[in-house]
């Protein structure tokens, strides 16, 4: 018997010996943008309602409604906001009834927006793939302008590893936002052109900057190319 324990305990020594060889599998990093969207948000001094909507992916109105908020929407620091339900903007058709063909969702209506592109830069990173927008490597002197008129609805701290972003609200359907790493020259509830100049890429500086660049159609990040006929 004694024999015996001592094979097994040499067995497993081995089985040990092997499991510890045996390459582990490397860890997985995600650096993207954290766009999950838990059930409730924390408000944080700066935030609006519109970039918590763009966050998330949300309608500012859907947002609204399900934490019973009224226009002008405010909301103030350490406050609590329901996320879970505030998909209601767009709600499934119900389940038709037997020989009844689903009812299709509507196409969204025609937009009057002229449209015209940030920046003169040239396309980095197109829409796509996980990118919900489009970036631009804007060399030292470059300008980033409003897209179209509207009024701007955000105007603070950035998100995605962005400092700053720039949210403006063209109408009840589109919205546009601007990602940078230099401070932007608008403040919340500012109407602007299309073409006002929002921020300005120092000359001074030795390197590129990047611009994230998208528009939002009814809380969805859609293709800019899409509507920028330019």
């Amino acid at each position: 018997m004694v024999v015996d324990a001592a094979r097994v305990v040499a067995a497993s020594l081995v089985l040990v010996a092997i499991a510890g060889c045996t390459p582990a599998r490397p860890p997985v990093y995600d650096r993207s943008p954290d766009y999950t969207r838990p059930n409730t948000y924390t408000v944080a001094a700066g935030d609006t309602l519109y970039s918590i909507a763009w966050r998330y992916e949300l309608t500012v109105p859907a947002l609204a409604r399900a934490n019973r908020l009224r226009p002008p929407y405010t909301i103030y620091p350490g406050q609590t906001l329901r996320l879970h339900g505030a998909r209601g903007a767009r709600p499934a058709p119900a389940r038709p009834r037997a020989q009844t063909p689903a009812p299709s969702r509507p196409a969204p209506a025609a937009s009057s927006i002229r449209w015209r592109w940030p920046t003169q830069a040239a396309a980095s990173r197109p829409f796509g793939n996980g990118n919900k927008g489009m970036d631009f490597r804007l060399p030292t002197g470059a300008r980033v302008v409003a897209a179209a008129d509207g009024s701007v609805v955000y105007a603070g701290n950035g998100l995605g590893g962005y400092r700053h972003l720039v949210i403006i609200k063209h109408d009840q359907h589109y919205l546009s936002a601007y990602s940078l790493n230099v401070a932007g020259r608008v403040a919340e509830g500012q109407s602007v052109k299309a073409g006002a100049i929002l921020a300005d890429i120092p000359k001074e500086g030795r390197r590129a900057q990047t611009l994230h660049f998208e528009i939002r159609r009814d809380g969805e990040a859609i293709n800019p190319k899409g509507v920028i006929r330019q």
